[in-house]
């Protein structure tokens, strides 16, 4: 029988945020940089060229027409790669679970297929986050008009559109090294 948890684990269920938990702490530096880092760099400038220029309605208006469709999609790719990440056997998947990564989850090693498992949830989470924002922003302009919040949401659509890309970027990259490596041991270097 599970034991009783305390604080707010008990009042709400908030295991789905372990995933992205992960998704961090296993990040190493150059990781971080490029697909977390990078991200918040561009959204800030976005969000402040469209401020200055007093375009961000318009920004978020056209983003809101566009992103709903394209992260449908993005999330039915990326529910079909953990799907067949997670269900597939043979020597392709034994390959990925005998590479091991340079990159640690607490405190142990862990391997490309863990490293994928992880990044692919991540991105998962990311697409439901991003469509929830559009969806609330859609909802919220239709009510009333707020600068504020119109350049918090800019900024959150960017950051995640340029993080999902990027991870994706870098998990397609990790497969392909994965398999055209000469050396068998040699631990990937991404």
């Amino acid at each position: 029988m599970k034991e009783k948890s305390s604080g707010l684990g008990s009042i709400i269920y908030a295991e789905w945020l372990l995933p992205i938990q992960n998704y961090y702490a296993s990040l190493r530096k150059n990781e971080c940089t490029y697909e977390v880092l990078s991200p918040i760099f561009i959204a800030i400038l976005s969000v402040c060229l469209y401020y200055v220029h007093n375009k961000v309605e318009l920004a978020l208006d056209k983003l809101s027409d566009i992103l709903p469709t394209a992260v449908s999609i993005l999330i039915g790719f990326t529910a079909m790669l953990i799907t067949i990440l997670l269900t597939s056997t043979g020597e392709n998947v034994e390959k990925l679970k005998s590479i091991k990564c340079n990159n640690k989850l607490n405190g142990n090693d862990i391997n490309l297929f863990q490293k994928l498992h992880i990044q692919l949830s991540h991105i998962l989470f990311s697409e439901i986050i991003l469509i929830l924002i559009i969806f609330l922003y859609l909802f919220i302009s239709g009510l009333y008009e707020n600068l504020f919040f119109a350049c918090i949401v800019l900024f959150f659509a960017v950051y995640l559109t340029l993080n999902i890309l990027l991870s994706i970027l870098r998990g397609v990259t990790n497969i392909y090294f994965s398999f055209y490596n000469t050396q068998k041991d040699k631990n990937i270097q991404d």
